[in-house]
């Protein structure tokens, strides 16, 4: 069964991640990062922008190492780590507001922008499939 995830980052983080072919998590997303699996699929949201990046799938098991992250130290340890590949991203990120309403794991409308705070947040297929279509239709829009 195939989960789904939004994966919250910085631009400079993703830009770093895509290239390395991983995505990295703190500790403290230990029993969350047990959830996924090879196969998964994932949307890219950065932080800074309120703003959707692209899609990803996911092309291992997560696994725990405790050396220097592979952004580099000075970002600090992230031991969580799973390979991505990208699947879909847009040149320049797209907002998430216009589709904030139809969201249904975005509970209260109002405080929206709490729903994207942490590092990894699951969601279900339709929303991930909504905000899919939405890339799909920036990314006809930027050729």
């Amino acid at each position: 069964m195939t989960n789904y995830w939004i994966l919250i980052g910085d631009e400079v983080s993703w830009n770093a991640l895509l290239k390395s072919g991983y995505w990295v998590l703190k500790g403290v997303y230990k029993k969350r990062a047990r959830k996924i699996r090879k196969g998964d699929k994932a949307v890219a949201y950065v932080k800074f922008f309120s703003a959707i990046f692209g899609a990803v799938e996911i092309t291992s098991d997560p696994y725990y190492e405790e050396t220097a992250s592979v952004l580099g130290e000075s970002i600090g340890v992230y031991p969580i780590r799973f390979k991505i590949r990208p699947e879909l991203f847009l040149k320049e990120p797209t907002s998430i507001r216009p589709l904030i309403k139809r969201l249904d794991f975005v509970q209260n409308k109002e405080k929206w922008y709490s729903y994207f705070q942490t590092s990894i947040r699951k969601i279900d297929e339709e929303d991930f499939e909504l905000i899919l279509s939405h890339l799909k239709e920036k990314t006809r829009k930027q050729v």
